[in-house]
């Protein structure tokens, strides 16, 4: 038998004082973490309203957040936006227990949902197909027609222009090449008149005051290198050439009697630029779209897969019931994760038709006639001033 003497003097492990502190336990973990997050969540959703706040008070600011959005902005981020947007949104429902997955059917069932929605992709993917490639094809009589009237457009240009010997291929070069032939032509007109006085003189320098608006700000978005179309596109859609070549008219009709020879051969220059500017943008807008769809059909054809594979992957997990039963916080974001990925062809496509029924929309108007609402900012003055005024 044992003495008290003969035990030992080391305390026992019930009676040896813990190193490890409450810290360290699981559901401690799990909970540090959870807090974490919805703190991060709150940040960012405060964020996000201190923008949205700024963008309604500043009307300038709302027009440049909505040029980025329809036109200029990149779209893989706008799609990163919107997936992002929708993952967050929905692990902050969950954390809140508005949506939860208490019931695996549920969940299988709603992602069975999201798998017979993407098969609907299949005919969208099709039929934008059909619309690319139908321009695609042709006999060699119509490939020839539409490469030689391709080449006659360059020839006038370069017979119109006698100072362009050979007008490049690419569309930036040769929309900075146009645009400098525009400004040398305001120039010209500009001199013509200098010696005049009264109405004359003011419309004519408003009409080459708002030409060179137009240069500047086409200019001011090229760089002298090989642009993608989409770059060269937005500074032509905002100018209505159309209106251009009208009030070039006007002048003329209006103080035929007042403007010398050189004035009025001028503003008919200027009338033929304008003219051969709108083809051009006609012209370029079909490229891009051509383009836009191809590119539009193939990324959804990529995203739609991996949405399938993550929507059936979620179903087979919760086959056998709800995993994870004893990490609620992980599983909901695990899930919120599969909703972001299983959004992302549908972000693609609105990204994408977005920019393309806004350019749609800009340039649906060639010829004499501009639709309302689609004159830029500078040229609002149009309306007033010295111009003569509209029908």
């Amino acid at each position: 038998m044992t003495t008290d003497a003969g035990r030992s003097s080391e305390p026992t492990d019930a009676e040896r004082p813990s190193n490890r502190t409450d810290d360290g336990h699981p559901v401690v973990r799990a909970a540090a973490l959870a807090v974490g997050v919805v703190w991060f969540a709150l940040r960012v959703v405060v964020a996000g309203g201190v923008v949205a706040a700024r963008l309604a008070a500043d009307p300038e600011r709302r027009a440049r957040a909505r040029r980025w959005l329809l036109l200029s902005g990149n779209r893989w981020r706008i799609v990163a936006l919107m997936v992002g947007a929708v993952g967050l949104g929905t692990f902050l429902l969950s954390l809140a227990g508005v949506v939860g997955v208490a019931e695996g059917s549920f969940v299988a069932t709603a992602f069975g949902a999201v798998i017979s929605g993407l098969f609907s992709f299949v005919p969208i993917v099709v039929a934008v197909n059909q619309l690319t490639v139908s321009r695609l094809f042709g006999s060699p009589g119509q490939v020839r027609e539409e490469v030689d009237d391709v080449a006659a457009f360059r020839r006038e240009f370069e017979r119109d222009h006698p100072e362009v010997s050979v007008s490049p291929t690419e569309p930036a070069p040769f929309l900075g090449l146009a645009v400098a032939v525009v400004a040398d032509q305001a120039d010209a007109l500009a001199d013509a008149v200098d010696s005049l006085e009264g109405r004359p003189r003011a419309a004519v320098d408003a009409y080459v005051d708002l030409v060179r608006t137009q240069v500047a700000d086409v200019r001011a978005h090229l760089d002298g290198s090989h642009q993608r179309l989409i770059e060269v596109l937005p500074p032509m859609m905002g100018d209505s050439y159309s209106r251009n070549v009208t009030d070039a008219r006007r002048i003329r009709e209006r103080y035929a009697d007042e403007l010398p020879g050189a004035a009025r051969e001028g503003l008919a220059e200027l009338e033929e630029s304008f003219v051969a500017l709108d083809v051009l943008r006609q012209y370029f807008k079909a490229l891009y779209l051509t383009q836009e769809l191809s590119y539009l059909s193939r990324f959804i054809g990529y995203t739609g897969v991996g949405a399938f594979l993550v929507a059936t992957l979620v179903i087979m997990t919760f086959a056998s019931g709800q995993p994870l039963g004893g990490h609620p916080v992980l599983l909901d974001g695990l899930l919120s994760l599969a909703v972001a990925a299983v959004f992302v062809p549908f972000a693609v496509l609105l990204s994408f038709l977005l920019r393309v029924a806004t350019i749609a929309k800009r340039t649906a108007a060639p010829g004499t006639f501009t639709p309302r609402r689609e004159t830029p900012e500078y040229a609002t003055h149009r309306d007033g001033g010295d111009l003569p005024s509209r029908d």
